[in-house]
């Protein structure tokens, strides 16, 4: 089935459910979109194009991280990418990290099982989602280490996961330096990445 999104929300102001119900083997047979699609407890969302700013500070944060983590083999960050946590979930985190030993959850299409970290940059249609739906579930699959970047607020929250819930919170206006507990050693000049 071919399904022109353009025709549906030309211009998306907010996520929209596409599909009330679907199973994760029946997302991932899903064609290609040039918008975002996720699988978050079983409905389909399809959310809208970010903001120029957002584009920008995503790929100087996931420079910055690679710049980091390669030269020392830690593992491999994705922009954007599929991650199946469990049935009903394909989130599509901006930023995803998964550690060198883990990297049997790494298949062509899409990590499957937690990453090391995941990173959301909020927008007005994705906060929501970013700190309830998102916030609950990645802490309950075990993600680690959770960032929620606010560019409107200018700051950066690393939420730490333990036993299935995130605590721990740091969090780090872009006037001061960020020092990353997944990577110990690196130091972030929020306020150079917009």
């Amino acid at each position: 089935m071919s399904v022109n999104l353009a025709s549906i929300a030309p211009d998306l102001p907010r996520p929209i459910t596409l599909f009330p119900r679907m199973t994760t083997a029946q997302f991932e047979q899903l064609p290609d979109s040039e918008y975002t699609l996720e699988l978050l407890n079983g409905e389909v969302i399809m959310a809208a194009r970010p903001r120029l700013d957002r584009i920008g500070f995503q790929f100087r944060l996931a420079r910055l991280i690679e710049d980091w983590i390669r030269p020392r083999r830690l593992g491999l960050q994705f922009q954007e990418p599929e991650v199946r946590l469990q049935e009903g979930w394909t989130p599509v985190p901006d930023i995803a990290f998964v550690a060198t030993p883990n990297a049997q959850r790494l298949t062509p299409e899409r990590i499957v099982g937690p990453p090391e970290l995941m990173v959301e940059i909020l927008s007005p249609t994705t906060e929501t989602t970013d700190r309830g739906k998102k916030f609950v579930e990645y802490a309950k699959a075990g993600v680690p280490w959770y960032w929620i970047v606010d560019l409107d607020a200018a700051t950066l929250e690393e939420y730490e996961g333990v036993g299935g819930a995130f605590t721990n919170v740091v969090t780090v206006p872009f006037a001061q330096p960020f020092a990353p507990r997944v990577f110990p050693g690196l130091t972030i000049d929020l306020a150079s990445l917009p």
